[in-house]
């Protein structure tokens, strides 16, 4: 059985002061995290909790940019649709393998990317 937590009502702020830097920081720092927000960000930080940093691998990020524009421009021009995988044409068929093994190849990656 599920506990039912009880809701947080904040109904207190505090104000403080910032130099545009030292805001800039701060939300740098809240945008590399998994917080949903500023504020949340602080109160992490303030009471020592711990906040869990996000990581982005760039050359990852491209290559999965070019696949997907390559897939989508595929599927513009007809060349690369789910459905053709029961059709007779040599040529979709092929396609179709070479993208289903380019994407167990980036999934393989993606994983044992997030396992290191």
């Amino acid at each position: 059985m599920k506990k039912s937590r009880k809701k947080v009502v904040r109904s207190l702020s505090i104000r403080i002061r910032l130099t545009p830097q030292e805001y800039s920081l701060l939300t740098e720092r809240q945008q590399g995290s998994t917080c949903p927000s500023l504020s949340h960000y602080i109160r992490q930080t303030i009471f020592r909790r711990r906040i869990v940093k996000t990581t982005r691998n760039l050359s990852e990020d491209a290559m999965m940019d070019a696949l997907s524009r390559i897939q989508r421009e595929l599927e513009r021009i007809g060349l690369y649709n789910p459905d053709l995988r029961s059709a007779g044409e040599a040529e979709a068929k092929e396609i179709i393998k070479l993208l289903d093994e380019l994407n167990q190849e980036i999934k393989h990656q993606w994983s044992y990317g997030r396992t290191n």
